[in-house]
Formats: C-alpha cells, sequence, structure tokens
C-alpha cells in the first residue's frame, strides 16, 4: 500500500511525461540527454509493468550510454540536483531507504550498474530463474522513479 502511493503521481506515462517536460525546459547537453535517457528507461520500465511477458525485450531496450557519457565526463550531477536523497523520500519504504543520502550521481550510477548487470544475465543465462529478472525489473522502475522524485523535488 505504502509502494502504491510512492509511485503515485508518476506512476502513469502523462504524469511522467509531465514531470520530465517541466524538467527538460531551459536544459541542453548532457543534462538534457541524462534526463531523456531517464525518461525513456522509465516508459520502458511502464510499458513492461503492464505486460511482464517481454522480459528479455524490455532489458535489451535498455539504454545506459548518455549517463556512461556523462559519467566519464566532467558533467556535474548536481546540476541536475544538488542536495542528496532525503529521508523523507525514502521513510515508507524499506527497500528505498539505503538510499537515503545519496547523491544524485551515486543514484545514476547505480542504475546504470543495474542495467549492465540485467544485460549480463540474458547474455550468460536468460533462462534461469534463479535471476528472479522480472522482480529485478520492478526495483529498478521503483529505484528511476525515486530519482526522478528527488530530481523534480
Amino acid at each position: 500500500m505504502v509502494l502504491n502511493a510512492f509511485l503515485s503521481g508518476l506512476s502513469t506515462s502523462a504524469n511522467i511525461a509531465k514531470t520530465f517536460q517541466l524538467l527538460l525546459k531551459n536544459t541542453r547537453g548532457t543534462q538534457r540527454a541524462v534526463l531523456l535517457e531517464l525518461q525513456k528507461n522509465i516508459n520502458l520500465l511502464n510499458l513492461f509493468l503492464e505486460n511482464q511477458s517481454k522480459t528479455i525485450v524490455v532489458i535489451k531496450r535498455l539504454s545506459v550510454a548518455e549517463t556512461e557519457k556523462a559519467l566519464k565526463s566532467d558533467f556535474n550531477f548536481k546540476d541536475l540536483k544538488k542536495t542528496r536523497v532525503s529521508a523523507r523520500l525514502t521513510k515508507d519504504i524499506k527497500s528505498l531507504q539505503v538510499y537515503s543520502g545519496w547523491q544524485t550521481e551515486q543514484l545514476f550510477e547505480n542504475i546504470a550498474l543495474k542495467i549492465d548487470q540485467l544485460k549480463t544475465i540474458i547474455e550468460i543465462d536468460p533462462e534461469n530463474t534463479n535471476f528472479r529478472l522480472s522482480v529485478r525489473l520492478k526495483n529498478l522502475h521503483k529505484l528511476m522513479i525515486l530519482l526522478l522524485k528527488h530530481i523534480k523535488m
């Protein structure tokens, strides 16, 4: 129930698009590219949540190219959000509490690592149910929504 409340407001494609429209206003270059990549990934995961039968296709389509470019460059993620993740934002969701106090860059790095790990899993052993790919995608979605809410605040 608490998780549903956390996801509400940013759970529909229309609300996400509106939020990103506000965030993208007056952005250029790397900042814009990173936000657009986040938006595409969230939209893709929203489609997955509607129909969880295409797990491997979804994983293959997730992208971290812009995030990796930003991480390798001199891009300052504090341009997106200077403050750390608020404890208030994560307080009711136990699985997200670990991210309280993280910097924006740390969240982007963690998301990129999780996506890379998913892509590696489907290359090595996509049929192995022990990896629980759908659970990992749901958790990745929650993490991306947390990042979006963090940036939006």
